[in-house]
């Protein structure tokens, strides 16, 4: 068992690497008079935890589930799940609720889905990511920081926003700065595919080459005035380089005064 306790500090540094400036994490006005730490940042304790406990297999996913906001200041417990293998959660320390879960499972296929639009991130802002993730987690894996870096790509990919199914639902020329502005976004579901290589360790440095970022067709049920449930996915798949990372949303409009 393992006590996290988290901090804006954390939630600054996570910012500065992921781009996500939510203001459910930095302004108490939309924090119900408590601020939250990022659940990608929290995340990033669980699978490092969880990656020593990963199946004998070439492919591996990974599946989160996002229940409860954890709290700057509040000591979290990380512990084994004891009815499932290859599973952690991370518990409130009153009343023992799970907040947060998260399970490595052995994948025999994954359904390969032709990207909506691709982009190629350059060595030298990669080499700068890489910079701005080193102090995140030490003794990270190849596959955390590809995680990460698909998080980070697709909230702030412009071509995310013009997708039909989302354009529809967001006010013309929308940008997720306004969308945080003006919405209440939080997260409640991941599902990340990796190929087992990618367990190898990382450091800064250790991808030099340009990497092809492919972001995949987005879902969404109902509408953001009513609240919406939104997956948004992005992949790479070049050489030895195989993981997709789709992230489910709950988007809903914030009450006007």
């Amino acid at each position: 068992m393992r006590t996290l306790v988290y901090t804006l500090d954390d939630a600054h540094q996570w910012a500065a690497f992921s781009g996500d400036y939510n203001p459910v994490h930095f302004d108490l006005s939309r924090g119900d008079g408590q601020l939250t730490i990022h659940g990608m940042r929290a995340l990033l304790d669980v699978k490092s935890a969880l990656s020593a406990q990963a199946l004998d297999a070439s492919l591996l996913k990974c599946t989160v589930r996002l229940r409860r906001p954890l709290h700057y200041g509040t000591p979290y417990q990380l512990a084994q799940d004891s009815r499932r293998t290859a599973a952690m959660n991370v518990t409130e320390p009153v009343d023992g609720q799970t907040c947060l879960s998260c399970q490595l499972t052995a994948l025999e296929n994954e359904e390969v889905v032709a990207p909506v639009s691709v982009s190629t991130l350059d060595a030298d802002e990669l080499a700068h990511l890489e910079q701005a993730f080193s102090p995140l987690l030490s003794q990270a894996q190849q596959w955390q920081f590809l995680d990460a870096l698909l998080f980070r790509h697709l909230i702030h990919d412009a071509a995310l926003l013009r997708q039909e199914v989302i354009a529809t639902s967001l006010p013309p020329g929308a940008t997720l700065d306004a969308v945080f502005s003006q919405c209440q976004v939080v997260q409640t579901h991941q599902e990340l595919v990796f190929d087992r290589r990618l367990l190898a360790s990382w450091t800064p440095g250790t991808f030099t080459h340009p990497l092809e970022i492919g972001v995949l067709p987005a879902l969404v049920v109902g509408d953001v005035q009513s609240g919406a449930v939104v997956r948004i996915a992005a992949t790479i798949s070049q050489g030895n380089i195989r993981i997709s990372n789709a992230i489910t949303l709950k988007i809903s409009q914030l009450a006007t005064n």
